[in-house]
């Protein structure tokens, strides 16, 4: 199983090019204890954080790592896009990686976006799914065109194809069982999200995998979002997590985030969805999920708005010390088990 890192926002406090001074010292690390995917999410006009934008960033990071190290933009809010744009941008990033994008895409969740842009909020989930018809029809042909409820195109030519054909791997953001039949009808992967309860994820996976196989198309594994933090035990790491993530946890409940109604305080959030304990402890848990749903990479988040780079640098090299080589060698299963397919 493979180990990927989320690069996060930061505060606006921050001056811009220190920020990026952080992106580079926390890929710097990354890639030198052995993470094999870097992602980064999107927000626009997001309150007291900056998002530096995905294709921008990781077309200048794939100079900086090696070739078999996959950039990902998980997740890009595809409705606010001009499909054409994105298809374009999307393309070029594949070019410039020399093939090394995965596309993540999702629908978002913040009303504030959709109203910079001037794009209705209740017509997400409709434009996100004519968007992916789009990029498809874009990424895969020499001419197109396409009719929908938001977008005509009429026999026009196109001129940026990407270099992984037939396209660049697709992962959509799901968190309810309608998203998660999206993610296998139209993508390639669902990104589990980090606040699944480990106990529900035999129930989703069904839903993805009765999908798939209603349209005749093979599962695969899914990403695995989780937050991850190594400790003495598991007491010291929840109380390191609560710690690194406070900052986050605070801005997440001011904008009323999904979910986070559900945690009274920072210490509730981390026990319900991190991954926490001695480096044994988690790889085992992890392993434990390995062993009944079909998951890799595992996907984590080493710099939280709060800490400064030295800290996240010696939490990456906390992963790749202690993580990294007890995940290498294992193999999770391929699909799901029969017995657990609804």
């Amino acid at each position: 199983m493979d180990v990927g890192m989320l690069i996060s926002d930061l505060p606006t406090r921050l001056r811009p090019a220190d920020h990026f001074d952080a992106v580079l010292r926390q890929v710097e690390a990354a890639q030198r204890n052995g993470l094999k995917y870097l992602l980064i999410g999107q927000h626009f006009v997001f309150p007291d954080s900056r998002w530096l934008q995905p294709v921008p960033l990781l077309a200048r990071l794939a100079a900086e790592v090696d070739p078999d190290v996959r950039l990902v933009t998980t997740v890009m809010i595809a409705p606010v896009y001009p499909p054409v744009l994105l298809a374009e941008e999307l393309a070029t990033l594949d070019i410039v990686s020399e093939g090394r994008l995965i596309v993540g895409l999702g629908a978002g969740y913040m009303r504030e976006e959709y109203a910079a842009f001037g794009v209705p909020f209740e017509e997400r989930f409709a434009r996100l799914e004519e968007c992916i018809a789009v990029l498809e029809a874009l990424w895969t042909s020499d001419r197109v065109t396409f009719h929908g409820r938001f977008t005509t195109l009429d026999d026009v030519p196109v001129m940026t194809r990407p270099v992984q054909q037939p396209r660049p791997p697709l992962w959509l953001g799901a968190m309810s069982d309608v998203g998660i039949r999206r993610a296998a009808r139209l993508g390639d992967a669902w990104v589990v999200t980090p606040t699944t309860p480990v106990a529900l994820l035999p129930e989703q996976f069904s839903v993805f995998a009765a999908e798939r196989e209603r349209i005749g198309r093979a599962m695969g594994r899914m990403p695995l979002r989780r937050e991850i933090v190594v400790g003495r035990d598991r007491d010291d790491a929840v109380a390191r997590a609560a710690e690194m993530g406070r900052v986050w946890y605070d801005s997440m409940v001011a904008i009323g985030s999904p979910h986070f109604d559900e945690f009274p305080t920072v210490e509730h959030w981390v026990r319900s969805g991190f991954v926490c304990g001695s480096a044994a402890d988690v790889a085992a848990e992890i392993r434990s999920i390995g062993d009944r749903v079909p998951v890799d990479p595992v996907l984590t988040r080493a710099h939280w708005p709060g800490m400064t780079s030295e800290q996240a640098v010696a939490n990456i090299d906390s992963l790749g010390r202690e993580l990294v080589p007890a995940l290498r060698g294992y193999v999770p299963v391929r699909d799901l088990p029969e017995e657990a397919r609804a």
